[in-house]
């Protein structure tokens, strides 16, 4: 374990206060945004999400856009796995200045996906190379808590094949002493396009070996999940069933002619249920990124327009992203009447159950959140966020 010198954030997440209060911020939503003439993102804190209230404090971050929002937020703590220098840190907001805690030198970098076994420990897996056809992950469970590697070791995965080679590690469970992660392979298909393979596969293995224990093929969908630290593909209901998105669209897993689909793992099985899928593409006749559980049995996915947008090369800066509420039952889909969104990752929505709360940049160049009622699907206006943003790329509850 290594403890990095205040310095060194200025390489890995540099902090500093735009407001000065001394006193400990008591915020319950952090919100990140990327700010207009490319001035340093920064990090919002706000006790709520209601309209006239008061932000608490922004941080002003550095100027590495992209990776800013690359940060796990959890019981008042935020953590970060460096891309770029394998380092795992921990942060505290203490008064108006956030504070490194500590970090883990770890062995690899590239991690897509990452799941909390418990409140205390970390499952993060990462991509480690492919050995002829044999595609290896590194799997890590990091007790928080301590700072400390509980465990670490190599994934062997098959199914690589000549042409696709490239593994995409989508989504990560761990229930009882089993380990779960879908996954898929793609190849590039010039300097920076790539396309997915048509068949995802859901390799179950032993926790306490890493044995592999049983593969399911899936043919329905491809590019299960995503990197979900800067946007969220899966969650657990009240019964603890486990349901996760496909992402084939254009922006992620690029094989667009598969739908976008939910699928479900029942808890307690370590099989997808092949008599369940809500197909989302057939519904609306657009692929989607991003799914939100919003409480009893209904989720929100966010959906691109394809009329509105040329190619990947404007898909961000559209005004074109659509929200709709998903009843997981009757696979019935209802689009909310919000202002078109832009931007192409977002982790921007949080529901208490009885409210949906949405961030969205919408055409006016207007920058808030929007509050959406289950029960009279009345919609009204949240919380109004500066002026100077540009994209709000996260809003999470910080408690």
């Amino acid at each position: 374990m290594i403890r990095l010198l205040l310095l060194s954030l200025s390489v890995i997440f540099i902090f500093s206060c735009k407001q000065i209060p001394e006193k400990n911020i008591d915020s319950r939503f952090v919100f990140c945004l990327f700010n207009k003439d490319e001035s340093p993102t920064s990090l919002l804190f706000t006790e709520s999400l209601d309209d006239g209230n008061n932000p608490t404090l922004q941080v002003p971050l550095s100027t590495s856009r992209i990776q800013e929002r690359e940060y796990i937020c959890k019981k008042g703590f935020f953590y970060r796995l460096s891309s770029q220098t394998s380092v795992f840190s921990k942060y505290q907001l203490q008064g108006s200045s956030m504070v490194l805690i500590d970090s883990i030198q770890l062995k690899n970098r590239d991690f897509e996906t990452i799941t909390w076994k418990d409140d205390q420990n970390l499952i993060a897996v990462c991509r480690a190379g492919l050995d002829g056809r044999i595609s290896k992950a590194r799997l890590y469970q990091i007790n928080v808590a301590e700072m400390k590697i509980i465990k670490e070791d190599t994934i062997v995965l098959p199914f690589a094949t000549k042409e696709y080679s490239a593994l995409h590690l989508g989504l990560v469970d761990v229930e009882n002493d089993n380990l779960w992660l879908a996954y898929s392979y793609f190849k590039s298909t010039g300097k920076y396009g790539h396309t997915t393979s048509d068949t995802s596969y859901y390799a179950t293995l032993s926790y306490n070996n890493f044995k592999l224990t049983n593969i399911q093929k899936e043919t329905r969908s491809t590019y299960p999940g995503g990197f979900n630290i800067i946007q969220s593909y899966s969650f657990k209901d009240e019964q603890g069933d486990y349901y996760f998105m496909t992402n084939p669209g254009i922006a992620l897993g690029n094989n667009q002619k598969l739908p976008t689909a939910i699928f479900r793992k029942k808890k307690g099985q370590q099989l997808v249920d092949q008599d369940y899928m809500v197909n989302i593409s057939k519904v609306i006749g657009n692929h989607a990124y991003g799914i939100w559980y919003v409480g009893k049995g209904k989720a929100i996915v966010r959906n691109e327009q394809k009329k509105l947008y040329t190619d990947f090369s404007n898909f961000h800066a559209v005004y074109q992203f659509e929200y709709r509420l998903v009843d997981l039952k009757s696979g019935a889909i209802e689009k909310i009447s919000l202002p078109l969104d832009k931007g192409t990752q977002k982790d921007n929505v949080w529901s208490d159950n009885e409210y949906v709360y949405i961030a969205i940049d919408d055409a006016n160049d207007a920058h808030r959140v929007w509050k959406y009622s289950l029960q009279t699907k009345e919609i009204s206006k949240g919380l109004k966020l500066p002026p100077s943003t540009n994209f709000t790329v996260r809003m999470n509850y910080f408690k």
